[in-house]
């Protein structure tokens, strides 16, 4: 019985991975609306949305999409009053920038929060993809999507990697507070179609600081 546990849960994995592979395809360039069941009070942005049009939230992103709002190569949201934000959601965005260019991102959008203003955030999970890889049988196509990036056009490059002690770590260090885990049935009541909900992902949100509580 024991043996059988671990001869299914890679197989598991292996099905998830494959399955949400699938889904990206299909779904690319689709704008078909999603409509979460709960979101935070007040200004909500999505940061990277992509081709996942959130309802609820203002749609940012690089590239045209019919749902985007605002459409800019900036992650710094430059276009929005400080404090105004309540919540920022950013799925897979974080990978694509270099291990500096994130520390300065997180603490601009820091700034762009309002006081207790929620970051939420989604990564590939490096620990999860040394499970996959190994699961796989060191099969590199396993996980080299997914660690490197898509490559499929201009921003699809991945430059950094994370995992939940490495996240954490420079999310506290850019002055954000209780770091905890998150899934999507929790944060928006369910399943959004982006990568958030794959076992390869490492989701993480914080609280920004009341700076003057702390000063």
């Amino acid at each position: 019985m024991r043996l059988r546990r671990l001869i299914e849960k890679p197989a598991r994995t292996m099905r998830s991975i494959v399955r949400w592979q699938q889904s990206a395809l299909k779904n690319f360039r689709k704008s078909a609306p999603i409509y979460p069941g709960t979101a935070p009070d007040g200004l909500r942005v999505h940061l990277g949305a992509g081709e996942i049009n959130l309802q609820g939230w203002i749609n940012v992103d690089a590239r045209s999409f019919e749902h985007i709002h605002s459409r800019t190569a900036s992650l710094a949201l430059t276009e929005f009053t400080d404090g105004a934000v309540s919540a920022i959601y950013m799925c897979h965005v974080l990978e694509h920038l270099s291990f500096d260019e994130v520390t300065d991102l997180l603490r601009a959008l820091g700034k762009k929060l309002a006081v207790d203003g929620s970051i939420i955030i989604s990564v590939p999970d490096f620990d999860a993809l040394v499970r996959i890889y190994g699961a796989s049988g060191n099969d590199l196509d396993s996980i080299k999507h997914a660690l490197m990036g898509g490559q499929g056009y201009e921003y699809n490059f991945h430059k950094s990697v994370y995992n939940h002690s490495a996240l954490k770590g420079v999310l506290e260090e850019c002055g954000y507070l209780d770091v905890s885990r998150w899934t999507p049935e929790t944060e928006f009541g369910c399943g959004v179609g982006d990568w958030s909900s794959a076992d390869l992902s490492l989701n993480l949100k914080a609280r920004k600081a009341d700076q003057r509580a702390r000063s």
